[in-house]
Order: structure tokens, then C-alpha cells, then sequence
């Protein structure tokens, strides 16, 4: 899922500047966690996302739920008697950033395997040192459809833009009776995909997107699109986007009297909405891969050992990177080096995550189920889930 950085360097550009770049550094300090080298064989796994930033929350919630899955891998004895040791690096949800990152990851800290925390852009950008290294790595929650293209190495832990789109379109109108929507949408890789799958599947079903306008990163004045809204008779408002601004759409929708429901994106998933847009979040309705709610054991321990340790409710973004941890050390079970784990990645169905039983495709795409939460109460609260393909 989810977000700030949208800019994104692919093919030749991005290799050309990966060399350009000092690997002596990232612009801000590592961090390790798990195992210490001792007597234990340990495998590294190289963590990167936002942990400071406009967008920290995501990237400190995503480490955490890394976190929490090597602490309790370790705690049982590792893979096989080995031991993991997360190292993490903060790219600042920028695409220069991540490359950094990703390049001191495989090149000094020799990782084994390496979990995106971040978002579309910077994950996009990174692909062909991924790739070229040939060290496989789990995009926890990025969405834009072409980050699983760069190559044999890459997975996605999370189902793609266009999935979460047209499951949103498909809801909207034959659940909740809606034909004519406002679309609002991030101008990043993230927003942007998910806009154009949701306006295509709209229409595709016979429903119409008379405004669609795009926002940027760190935007806090929404009246002017509000009001073309507000004018133009539609039945809901469609946000692409990230808790921050979403929050203040809905707060400016209610001042100006714009009262049509408001559907959102997986970047809605963040405690965060609830607390920065108050009692104008109510009634809001959003996909995610996360139901915090579910009944499976897998979940109810997930959320009660993150609350123990973190002292907050685990999100979306947790709970995908807890997963991706989980699938390399299932990998791991064929080996604990890079090809082995990327066989292993390759042969994975149905493992049981904290967000569905989860198997990769051919493309290596994560087949799992989509969740729909509405706020009620102040509250997240589970409403349905669909099967995907």
C-alpha cells in the first residue's frame, strides 16, 4: 500500500544513478535487530522504508511488524538453527534514498534477502540493483502494478493497484447503489494506479467520474476541489491516497457540506485517520489487506504481541511486513541462502499470515484476499472480504 515520494527512475536511469551513488552512506543511520553474532549461524535481512519524514508513521510501523516476526522467529529457535538479524535503513521515502539503502544493504551488510517498508516509488526504483544482485526481496506493501516486472528476485506481498481498485468500484456500486463519484487521487505512482483502475472499472460497470483531480504530498487545502465537487452532484467521494490528507479531506467536506459518503484506499489503514480527522471520519469505508478483527489465532497473537511490545494497535503496514518476514524464513526452510530463499519464495501457497493465506502467482503477485473496513464509532470495523485471482 501506501505514498509521499512518487517520482520514480526506472530501467537504464535507475542503474545509471544507483553507480553514481555514494554506498559509503545513506543519509541517516542503521539499525539492527535479532540475533547477534555469536555461535548461531545468522542470516541478515535488510530492511528499508520511511523511519523519519512526513511519511515515519508508515515506516516506523512497517519496521516494527519486521521486527516483531525476527524477535519471534528467534525466539523459537530461528529457521533450522538459524537465527535472523533485521538491519534496517531509512530512505525517507525517497527514491534516491532507497537506493542508498538498498546498495549498503546488499553491498556492506551482505543481506540475505530484503523487505520494502516503503512505498511505489522508491520500491520501483530499486528494482534493477535488486535484480542485478540477485537477492530476492518482499515488497510489503506497495501497489503500482509494474514493481513485480523488474525481475525473477522481486515479490509482492500485497495484491497490486489494480486489484484493490476495481474491488473498491465493484463494492461501491453493486453493494452500495453509488454510479457518479468524485475521484481525488495522490500524484504519485501509488495514487495515480490506483486511480485509473478504479475510474476504468467505474465505467467499465456503466458508473461515470464527472471530476477527478489529483493533490500533492503534504497538501492542506482542499476547498477548491471540494467545491467543484460539491457542484457536480455526485454520489461518493474516491480518494487514492494516505491518511494525512485524507483526514483533512474529510474534515473539509463536512464544512462545506459536501455530505456524500467517502470510499478510500489502503493508505486510509493507519490509526492516524481516526486521530487526525476525528468524528469527520465516520462512516468512511476503505480496502485493506488487514482485519485486525479476525478470529484466526495467527491474528489474535499478532495484535496482542505488537500491543505488548509497541504499546499501539498494529496497521496495515505492520501486519504486511510481519508477513514478509514470515514467507522469507518459510523460504528459508529450503535454504538460507539467496537463491534458495528465492526458490523458496517461488514455491509458496497458501501460508497462513496475519493477512490471509497468502500464494504467489506466476508473477510472483500475492493471491489473497481483499478487506473492507468502515469507521463506525471511532473504530475500524471489518464489513466484508472478497476472494482475488
Amino acid at each position: 500500500m501506501k505514498k509521499t515520494i512518487g517520482k520514480r527512475l526506472t530501467g537504464i536511469g535507475a542503474i545509471c544513478l544507483a553507480t553514481m551513488l555514494v554506498v559509503a552512506g545513506c543519509g541517516a543511520s542503521s539499525t539492527t535487530t535479532g540475533a547477534a553474532a555469536g555461535g548461531d549461524k545468522v542470516v541478515k535481512i535488510g530492511f528499508f522504508g520511511p523511519l523519519s519524514g512526513d511519511a515515519a508513521t508508515d515506516g516506523v510501523h512497517a519496521k516494527n511488524g519486521a521486527e516483531l516476526a525476527v524477535d519471534q522467529i528467534n525466539a523459537q529457535g530461528g529457521v533450522k538453527g538459524v537465527k535472523l538479524q533485521l538491519v534496517a535503513e531509512d530512505d525517507q521515502a525517497s527514491s534516491k534514498d532507497a537506493l542508498n539503502a538498498v546498495q549498503k544493504l546488499i553491498e556492506q551488510e551482505k543481506v540475505s534477502a530484503l523487505v520494502s517498508g516503503s512505498y511505489s516509488g522508491p520500491t520501483k526504483t530499486v528494482n534493477p540493483i535488486v535484480q542485478k544482485s540477485k537477492v530476492p526481496m518482499v515488497v510489503s506493501y506497495a501497489v503500482h502494478p509494474d514493481i513485480t516486472k523488474g525481475g525473477d528476485y522481486i515479490y509482492r506481498a500485497i495484491y497490486t493497484a489494480d486489484v484493490q481498485g476495481d474491488a473498491m468500484a465493484e463494492y461501491a456500486q453493486s453493494e452500495l447503489g453509488l454510479k457518479k463519484f468524485a475521484v481525488l487521487s495522490q500524484d504519485n505512482d501509488y495514487g495515480v494506479s490506483i486511480q485509473q483502475a478504479f475510474t476504468a472499472k467505474v465505467k467499465e460497470l456503466g458508473g461515470s467520474v464527472p471530476v477527478s483531480r489529483s493533490f500533492k504530498s503534504g497538501d492542506k487545502d482542499f476547498n477548491p476541489l471540494l467545491t467543484a465537487i460539491k457542484g457536480a452532484g455526485v454520489d461518493a467521494i474516491y480518494v487514492a491516497g494516505y491518511y494525512n490528507e485524507a483526514a483533512q479531506i474529510c474534515q473539509q467536506a463536512k464544512q462545506l457540506g459536501v455530505n456524500v459518503p467517502v470510499l478510500g484506499s489502503d493508505g486510509f489503514d493507519s490509526p492516524k485517520l481516526i486521530e487526525l480527522g476525528g468524528a469527520s471520519t465516520e462512516g468512511v469505508t476503505f480496502t485493506t489487506p488487514f482485519n485486525r478483527d479476525e478470529p484466526r489465532d495467527v491474528v489474535k497473537n499478532f495484535v496482542k504481541t505488537y500491543k505488548e511490545k509497541f504499546k499501539e494497535d498494529p496497521d496495515m503496514t505492520a501486519a504486511q511486513t510481519y508477513d514478509s518476514v514470515e514467507l522469507i524464513a518459510q523460504a528459508m526452510k529450503t535454504g538460507s541462502d539467496t537463491e534458495s530463499i528465492a526458490k523458496g519464495l517461488s514455491q509458496t501457497k497458501d501460508f497462513e499470515g496475519v493477512t490471509g493465506n497468502i500464494s504467489f502467482n506466476a508473477q510472483h503477485e500475492a493471491v489473497k484476499p481483499v478487506i473492507f473496513v468502515k469507521v463506525d464509532q471511532g473504530k475500524f470495523v471489518f464489513v466484508k472480504s472478497i476472494s482475488t485471482k
